[in-house]
Order: C-alpha cells, then sequence, then structure tokens
C-alpha cells in the first residue's frame, strides 16, 4: 500500500507533458494487457478498443459521446504509440520554453478535437474515411505546427539528416500527411490536418499575444476555486476579516515593482539577440521564463 502510495504521489507531482505520455502508456498497456487475456478466452479485443476509438457515424458517436476525447488518448500498434510518444516528448519540450505546460495540454487537447471535428465532417463526404480514429496523432501534430510556427528558425538534429529548421519539418509532415490521403489511412491523415490547423491558429495567435487556451485556463480556474471554497467553508467573520484592512501603498508599491514597456522592450532585444547568435538552447531558464513573461506583456 505504501509503494502504491508513493508511485501515486510520483505520478501526481509529474510535469504536464509527462502526464500526457503517462496516460498514453497507462491506456496502451492496458488495452494489450486486455489483449493476452482475450486471446486466452477466445473473445474479440475490439469490443472493448471500439468503446474508446472514434466512431465516423454521428449516430454512434451519440452513444459514445466521450471518444471524442478518449481517442486521443488510444493506441494499440506499439511502433504507433512509440512514435507518438517520442514526438511528444521532443515537441512538448521545445514548446515549453515558449509556453506554459497548461497551454501546451489544452493545445494537445484542442488538437485532439479539432482532428476528431475533421474525420467526422470528411467521414459523411468520402466513403474511404469511414472506420474508427485512434491515436494521439492529431493531438501531437497541433504541438509540433504551433512550435514550428512559434520558432520556425529553431534548429532541431534529425537521425540521417542534420541539423533542420523546424519550419520544414513542418512543411514535410504537412506534404507526407497530404500524400498519405491517397493511402489505406486516409481517415487518419484526415485527422492529422485537423490537429495541423489547431497547430498553425495557436501559434499565429500567440506570437501576436492572443493565448486561444486563455478561456478554458480560467474556467478550470474558477471551478477549481469553487471547489476549494465549498471544501474549506469559513465563517462570516473569518471572511471578512481576510479582507479587513488592505493599505493604499500596496497597489503602488506593487505598479512601481512592475517593469516598465521599456524595460520590457530593452530586456526582451538583449533576449532576441541572444537567441539570433547562440540559438534558443542557450538560454538559461531564467532567460526563457522572462521571454515568455514579456510575451504576454509587450503588445
Amino acid at each position: 500500500m505504501a509503494a502504491f502510495t508513493d508511485l501515486w504521489r510520483r505520478l501526481m507531482s509529474a510535469s504536464a507533458l509527462w502526464k500526457l505520455i503517462i496516460a498514453n502508456i497507462a491506456v496502451f498497456l492496458t488495452l494489450r494487457l486486455l489483449g493476452i487475456i482475450a486471446m486466452i478466452g477466445g473473445w474479440n479485443i475490439d469490443n472493448v478498443v471500439d468503446q474508446l476509438a472514434l466512431p465516423s457515424s454521428p449516430a454512434l458517436i451519440g452513444t459514445r459521446p466521450w471518444t471524442v476525447v478518449t481517442y486521443m488518448f488510444t493506441h494499440y500498434a506499439p511502433f504507433h504509440i512509440l512514435f507518438n510518444m517520442l514526438t511528444l516528448y521532443w515537441f512538448g519540450k521545445i514548446m515549453l520554453w515558449r509556453c506554459s505546460p497548461r497551454q501546451m495540454t489544452w493545445l494537445y487537447i484542442y488538437g485532439g478535437i479539432a482532428g476528431a471535428l475533421l474525420y467526422i465532417a470528411a467521414a459523411q463526404l468520402f466513403a474511404a474515411v469511414g472506420g474508427w480514429l485512434l491515436g494521439a496523432s492529431a493531438a501531437v501534430m497541433s504541438i509540433v505546427i504551433a512550435t514550428a510556427v512559434m520558432m520556425p528558425d529553431f534548429r532541431i538534429s534529425l537521425l540521417f539528416i542534420g541539423s533542420v529548421r523546424l519550419k520544414w519539418v513542418a512543411v514535410s509532415a504537412v506534404v507526407l500527411f497530404a500524400l498519405g490521403l491517397v493511402g489505406n489511412n486516409a481517415g487518419g491523415h484526415v485527422a492529422h490536418f485537423g490537429g495541423i490547423i489547431a497547430g498553425v491558429i495557436f501559434g499565429l495567435l500567440y506570437n501576436r499575444g492572443i493565448d486561444i487556451t486563455r478561456p478554458v485556463n480560467n474556467l478550470t480556474d474558477r471551478i477549481v476555486t469553487l471547489f476549494r471554497h465549498n471544501g474549506s467553508p469559513r465563517h462570516d467573520g473569518q471572511r471578512k476579516a481576510k479582507f479587513k484592512f488592505r493599505p493604499k501603498t500596496a497597489s503602488r508599491q506593487q505598479n512601481s515593482s512592475t517593469p516598465s514597456e521599456a524595460d520590457d522592450r530593452r530586456n526582451l532585444d538583449a533576449i532576441l539577440d541572444k537567441i539570433k547568435h547562440s540559438g534558443y538552447t542557450a538560454l538559461t531558464a531564467d532567460e526563457r521564463r522572462q521571454l515568455f513573461d514579456i510575451s504576454r506583456r509587450v503588445k
């Protein structure tokens, strides 16, 4: 019991990126274990997978609405999950240099939902797209493309190829998926384009100071705050005491400690110069955090 508690504590303290990876791996291992049991018991594991995968029929989706979300965490083929999780880890780490963990997590979900909607729509028009959709590819592609849009000239090293800018990685992925539309996995490649669209929208707007994940993050904060207040009720007197005294000088002190726009511009220019000469990897953790903070303030 103590070992389980310690494992659970470690999982809860893991980063947002690792939580996404762990969730995918946990579903994969569970399905593979059930697959072994199904083989021994003589029943079909597809009946279980179909409860998590996204069907192309709107009528069937109406009876399984959860599949719009669960499909993006569901894999059954080992190489499918291996490729998706490696890509998620590599590009998720890069994205976190510009974005917060919560922004990355919600973009993953946005990309998955966009892939699901495009897949469902395409299935009603083209018979080759119909069937069942599973895998995190659309969600992962939203992170890949958003990262490339936000940091197009950032270089990564690819096996047998060498140093490549992110924008060319993104272009290559789009071309390959476009070619795949005429293959056996047309539905999967259609969903990829849903993730690509979500990534492009997020990246372009984020570069302009607009965060499309902010509404859902604000809603989550309100829900969490509501549950915390309901879980630890205070007497009216205690609530009043919390807001009883607030010095008038507090706001002035806070404003004086906030960097001016000129300071932000000066610091941003210095960081961008360092990026230009040495690359993103040369930035310290404090500089990356400062770059993110300034990007939210400077318009």
